[in-house]
């Protein structure tokens, strides 16, 4: 059997974000002009570094900063204006932050880069379709912007980073500063795992699972063995080591910017379609199928809202797939109240995916990229303002911890950072992670350990290369629809692969997946050809 790496986050939102982009106008006639409002340029000091200098910010902006998380907060309005205040005396600017949901997040960007809606700064991973939406100009190349108002960024980013976000030699996304290579794991409830003596260290593929999810659906009949929610991360494909992928050594890597469906073979340095040409895909779905058929996997996996951590916290199930990192397991242990252990991940790889699987990038509609820009720096540089972003306001979200200035708490009686009323989940994508604080419980060599991460990770054969879908564009949207149709099924196992693989592959193949593996294949020989 043959594994595509699987990337992390890639996977999680991948098909949702391709759905609904048809189009960038690439012009800003509808951003309001009531953001340009001007005000008196005695606010304009700033003693912070914006990355340039000097720069005239006498003009007062009002940014519009999109993300997504577990948005709506109930404290949102209060962080915010403490947000404002901070940036109004630093950059002279304030924010109008939209904090988007999960649900609905791909619908309303793509409606907002069709539409010409003002778009300063917004979170633009490489798995939420980078590559396309740089082929259709809903972002400005940020060279220039990076040399004159972002210092601060290039001094701390590992350069390796900057490939993430790079389209055709022009940078075009900022990644955040955090782990740089990409491993998976999977994290089970400590008080299970003690319970029936299971030992993590024993799994080292997906089927050496099999007798223990046989043991929770026999004696632990509330819980599904494993908790599926449509497609990426709550699905088994996110742990992509069965027998057949670790005896291929991990041959086949994702392309970044490419439909999931292409895969490039590392052996031959060929793209090819992973659905019908990879046996080590169509052995992992089957299992899945296989899986399903036992009830090791929730029935509505396909269809449910409710995602696997959402389950997981409601005691539905016992175990998720997720990112390994340097303390992963206290950090979802501390957000979930649920003290966890996970299987050791693989060593870290760097592929172009992992470094680009949290970016931020400014909107071809921005009002004022030079602002933008001095406010992508100081999310580099500034830890007052990346801890206020992730973790709301001082004495009212966390307290700081008595004698140990690096690290908080949550304040007295409040059981849950959600209790708090900030908890949107979004330490990942705001600049630099490393300068933010560290929860009590959590290691106090956490950043060293994550440099020790990134030093240990090597690159994949295609690091640095970034597919641009623009020649293909109408067959990479008409395409990366049927894989957003038929991926909830096949990676959950809810229909017989023998049934509905043959319909997937003749979708693929009338509608374009030949012309788009084969501008791949001619962009990827291009990049090689220029590798020293």
């Amino acid at each position: 059997m043959k594994k595509t790496r699987a990337s992390g986050p890639v996977l999680a939102c991948l098909t949702a974000f391709m759905l609904a982009v048809t189009g960038c106008s690439g012009g800003n006639s509808s951003v309001s002009n009531a953001s340009r409002t001007e005000s008196p340029a005695t606010a304009a000091a700033t003693d912070g570094d914006t990355g340039s200098g000097n720069p005239d910010i006498s003009t007062f902006r009002r940014l519009t900063v999109y993300t997504v998380g577990n948005f709506p907060q109930n404290d949102t309005k209060a962080v915010v204006e403490e947000i404002n205040k901070y940036l109004k005396e630093k950059i002279n600017a304030e924010i109008d932050f939209q904090g988007l949901p999960w649900s609905s997040w791909a619908e309303k960007m793509a409606l907002a880069y069709q539409s010409g809606e003002q778009v300063d700064l917004t979170f633009a991973p490489n798995w939420a379709d980078f590559a396309n939406n740089v082929a259709k100009g809903a972002f400005l190349p940020l060279d220039d912007l990076l040399d004159k108002y972002g210092q601060g960024i290039k001094e701390t980013l590992d350069p390796r980073f900057f490939d993430g976000g790079t389209v055709d030699g022009k940078i075009y996304a900022i990644p955040t500063n955090k782990e740089i290579g990409e491993s998976h794991t999977i994290m089970f409830r400590k008080d299970l795992i003690d319970k029936y003596g299971f030992d993590v260290n024993s799994i080292n593929t997906l089927e050496d699972l099999e007798p223990w999810l046989q043991t929770i659906k026999e004696k632990e009949p509330a819980i599904a063995p494993i908790w599926l929610s449509g497609s990426g991360s709550d699905t088994l494909g996110y742990f992509d080591k069965t027998r057949p992928s670790m005896e291929e050594n991990f041959r086949y890597e994702l392309v970044a910017g490419a439909p999931a469906g292409i895969v490039l073979d590392t052996k031959t340095d060929k793209m090819i379609i992973s659905s019908m040409e990879s046996d080590t895909a169509i052995y992992r779905m089957k299992l899945y199928s296989d899986w399903f058929s036992k009830g090791y996997i929730n029935k509505d996996a396909a269809t449910t809202k409710t995602s696997t951590e959402d389950a997981f916290k409601a005691g539905k199930t016992w175990m998720k797939f997720g990112s390994d990192k340097p303390d992963s397991d206290k950090e979802d242990s501390i957000a979930t109240g649920i003290e966890l252990v996970k299987l050791k991940g693989n060593d870290p790889e760097i592929s172009t995916a992992s470094v680009s699987n949290s970016m931020m990038a400014i909107g071809r509609t921005s009002i004022d990229p030079e602002r933008t820009m001095m406010l992508l720096n100081l999310l580099h540089t500034d830890k007052h303002l990346v801890n206020l972003i992730d973790f709301g306001v001082e004495g009212r979200q966390y307290v700081k911890v008595e004698g140990k200035e690096n690290f908080i708490k949550l304040p007295d009686g409040i059981a849950t950072r959600a209790d708090t009323g900030w908890a949107p989940g979004i330490e990942w994508m705001f600049g630099n992670q490393t300068i933010t604080y560290l929860w009590e419980g959590e290691s106090a060599d956490k950043w060293e350990k994550f440099k020790a991460y990134n030093e240990k990770a090597h690159k994949v054969k295609s690091f640095g290369f970034n597919f641009n879908t623009d020649p293909v564009k109408t067959q990479v949207s008409v395409v990366s629809n049927i894989i957003k149709e038929f991926r909830p099924l096949l990676e959950t196992g809810s229909l017989s692969v023998d049934k509905v693989l043959p319909e997937y592959n003749q979708k693929l193949k009338a509608n374009g997946i030949e012309a788009i593996r084969a501008e791949v294949q001619k962009q990827y020989d291009a990049w090689r050809a220029k590798q020293p």
